[in-house]
């Protein structure tokens, strides 16, 4: 009796399942420990249990699929949000947030969690549960041979008396990547949570994650570079120092994350939930630069054989001579000292300096007595300011950098103009000095918000609305003598959006297993903040009659649970216009740095996906999901180029033939098989097979220009080149998992081993992107122009994750 009454909890109230993250502990076989009592009652409360939207796809597929860039639907990434208790947060956050006993719930598409704004491209929503943790205690340590060696978690939940509640939680990772060169983790993560119910129903929670890390990050490159090395994993980021490897591509990150929540019941209908969240904190990328020298990045095409048109340097790259293949640092520091005191080479950090405050009130009201209507409204805040910067980080036996613009030296009009701080000419730049430019985007916003969320025994129904205002600037802190006075210094127009959601749904149970509901959604949302300026790193100029972006949505989804079968279907589609991007580029046709505003971009996605859990028997559990679908650019958007030295056009709404292309990053078929055995006495194993295919590199507006296209695609192979856009190889990978558990009377000791890519196959391209360098051809006197060939990266080949964990 206990027993059954156990499985129909478990039904009622289904935990949400965390997906299979590398780093985290990997044991499947807790779930299969009971077996599940079949319930066959035809209650209002089993309506609810297949009305619920858990991502049934999205699970199986987080950690399966092929190592390759998977934008799911063809939706950009940041249409997916990640919330916790109300406020979005960033990733950084997640794995504290799950050693801490934070909930994770995934939400597919239109689905969101309760009170929580639609996102077309789903949602996770993390929460703190009530409950107690039957083993508060976790000591875990890892081993693998990808982005670090080793790593360390610990957590504690204890429970003092008097209400209180207080959970802390330790992840470390450090060691070089065994694969790709250069390539390392040094990251520490804490996190602190306090809660005390006091009252009724009160609850007051504050929570604290500082995640400080250092990463060696690797870069694309041409696969001209990967043939001639045969190494698909080289990495241009390295070279040698005195001996040892040095990366100049190093991410250095600290941003604490600061929340206080609480819950009220106001009324026996009516309840309050607050949150107030702080994330301030530096990020810095370093990277080389030069003065007035040569590049010093090994596979700049101008240094390939390709380019060159000699044997030696062939030669040198097929021996993977260091000297050709990758920095040469010593190289550098030796020129630096015979410059006489002025660095010709240096390493410096762009730096980001966040502040982000976020506010949240939601209140929830039980309409009718049976709480078949529920109202949930409220109001949130936010306020995000980023600083950017350069900060110089290593001068490389060099004693200092004049802050001027370098590119300008030699330029016959504007020679006589290159402070890059008017107010501080000539400013001599040491190690640790702030230099180049300094701004800050600001974003204010404030939304209201309402959910009306009907449930009957069979029929499901909600509908949400969200109104928001949002405004949007820059404050240059340097005074460019390119662009004296309010062009550059001080705060610029204030751009001012009023983004919305709306987002309806109706939802029909069959009977208590069988469920299939519609949604339709159409919103706009503000841009990002660096795309509404041409130039953001010294110019308050903006880009002309900046819009929201529009997205409209629909899905169908279907459900059928059983004791054997778990399915899930849904049928998409989403589009979205009036989209903006800038960039900052050297274009080789005007022979001039230019910045870029590409608008009216619009894209397409639609297809369907399918995933099933088939509990073969007891003991053997397959897992299948499979995706179809076509993500296109629908329409042609326009480009204006200026030039980035007096804002004179080169190129103004020009028509850029996107039409058709297909969407980077986003394979268009994707497919999974996975078959699991959870055994007697803790044994258990695992093997997946995964398949992703229509994938294409990301494509470049520009390139699709008649000033580009038209004048440089003068034969059919040229034109051709410029404008058909790369497919990427079609993937396919294995991988296996075994783990064993010993009980030990309430704790239990887990050691699992994860094999990623068994086959060890090497050919697979994570993903890749269009260059939008031109390269100039010179056959006796006549100019052919060509564009530089895509770069891209390739996936890790054969890989493993050692864990072993111990829950008291």
């Amino acid at each position: 009796m206990l027993k059954s009454r156990c499985a129909l909890l478990f039904l009622l109230f289904p935990c949400a399942a965390a997906a299979q993250y590398p780093g985290d502990e990997y044991y499947p076989y807790a779930e299969r420990e009971e077996r599940r009592e079949l319930l066959t009652t035809d209650s209002t409360i089993f309506y609810r249990a297949v009305q619920s939207p858990s991502d049934l796809y999205g699970l199986r597929i987080g950690f399966n699929l092929p190592q390759v860039a998977l934008r799911r639907r063809g939706l950009d990434y940041t249409l997916e949000r990640t919330s916790l208790m109300g406020v979005a947060v960033s990733y950084r956050y997640l794995a504290a947030l799950r050693l801490l006993g934070a909930e994770e719930q995934r939400y597919a598409g239109l689905a969101a969690a309760p009170g929580e704004p639609a996102a077309a491209g789903g949602m996770r929503a993390f929460r703190f549960s009530d409950g107690e943790p039957l083993q508060p205690f976790l000591a875990s340590v890892r081993f693998t041979d990808r982005n670090y060696l080793v790593g360390a978690k610990a957590a504690v939940s204890a429970s003092p008396g008097d209400g209180w509640r207080i959970s802390a939680a330790l992840d470390a990772r450090s060691g070089r990547d065994m694969h790709v060169e250069g390539v390392f983790t040094n990251a520490v993560t804490a996190g602190l949570r306090l809660a005390r119910r006091f009252g009724e129903g009160h609850e007051l929670s504050v929570l604290c994650i500082v995640p400080p890390s250092v990463r060696g990050t690797r870069l694309s490159s041409s696969e001209e570079a990967f043939t001639l090395t045969g190494d698909r994993l080289y990495n241009p980021a390295w070279g040698w120092q005195d001996g040892r490897v040095r990366n100049s591509r190093v991410r250095r990150e600290t941003v604490p994350l600061a929340l206080a929540a609480y819950a009220v019941p106001l009324s026996a209908s009516t309840s309050l939930a607050a949150t107030l969240a702080a994330e301030a904190g530096v990020a810095k990328y370093s990277m080389l630069d030069w003065y007035d020298a040569r590049t010093p990045m090994p596979d700049n095409y101008r240094y390939l054989p390709s380019y060159t048109g000699d044997r030696e340097t062939e030669q040198a790259w097929l021996a993977r001579d260091p000297r050709y293949t990758q920095i040469d640092w010593d190289e550098l520091i030796r020129q630096n000292r015979m410059a006489g005191g002025h660095a010709v080479y240096a390493l410096e950090d762009r730096v980001k300096r966040l502040c982000n405050l976020a506010f949240d009130a939601s209140f929830a009201t039980e309409a009718d007595a049976d709480a078949r209507l529920t109202l949930r409204y409220g109001v949130s805040l936010r306020r995000e300011n980023t600083r950017s910067y350069k900060q110089m980080r290593d001068l490389l036996g060099a004693g200092y950098v004049t802050d001027i613009d370098r590119f300008l030296i030699d330029d016959d009009t504007y020679s006589n103009l290159l402070q890059n701080d008017l107010r501080h000419p000539g400013r001599t730049v040491r190690e640790g000095d702030r230099f180049g430019y300094d701004y800050a985007l600001t974003l204010r916003g404030a939304a209201l918000r309402l959910q009306a969320d009907y449930r009957s025994d069979r029929f499901r129904a909600d509908f949400s609305v969200v109104l928001g205002s949002d405004a949007v600037s820059r404050r240059g802190y340097y005074e460019k003598e390119l662009f004296p006075g309010g062009q550059s210094y001080g705060p610029s127009r204030v751009m001012r959006f009023t983004p919305y959601t709306l987002k309806a749904a109706a939802g029909w149970a069959f009977t208590p297993r069988r469920y299939i509901e519609i949604a339709a959604a159409a919103a706009a949302r503000t841009p990002r903040a660096g795309d509404l300026f041409f130039q953001p790193l010294y110019n308050n100029r903006t880009v002309d009659n900046p819009v929201p972006e529009r997205i409209y949505a629909a899905e169908l989804n279907c459900r059928l649970t059983g004791p054997v079968v778990d399915f899930q279907a849904a049928f998409f589609a989403a589009m979205t216009l009036d989209g903006i991007e800038t960039r900052t580029y050297y274009d080789d046709m005007a022979s001039v740095y230019c910045d870029m505003a590409v608008t009216g971009v619009g894209r397409m996605s639609c297809g369907a996906e399918a995933a099933a859990d088939i509990r073969l028997s007891y003991r053997w559990l397959l897992s299948l999901a499979a995706s179809a679908g076509r993500y296109e650019y629908i329409r042609d958007p326009r480009v204006t180029v200026l030039s980035d030295v007096d804002n004179s056009a080169v190129d103004v709404q020009a028509v850029s033939r996107m039409g058709g292309c297909e969407t980077g990053g986003a394979p268009q078929l994707t497919a999974l098989a996975e078959i699991a055995w959870f055994g007697p006495k803790g044994w258990g194993c695992r093997a997946s097979a995964g398949y992703a295919g229509r994938r294409y590199v990301e494509p470049m507006p520009l390139r699709r220009t008649d000033r580009i296209a038209g004048q440089g695609g003068i034969t059919w192979e040229f034109f051709d080149a410029f404008t058909r856009q790369e497919r990427l190889p079609d993937t396919f990978t294995l991988d296996a998992a075994l783990f064993k558990s010993f009980r030990f009377e309430r704790s239990r000791l887990t050691a699992s081993l994860m094999l990623r890519n068994l086959t060890g196959e090497a050919d697979t391209v994570y993903g890749g992107y269009e260059s939008l360098r031109v390269r100039r051809i010179r056959p006796g006197d006549d100019t052919l122009y060509a564009p530089h060939a895509s770069r891209c990266t390739y996936a890790w080949p054969r890989s493993f994750y050692l864990t072993i964990s111990y829950r008291f």
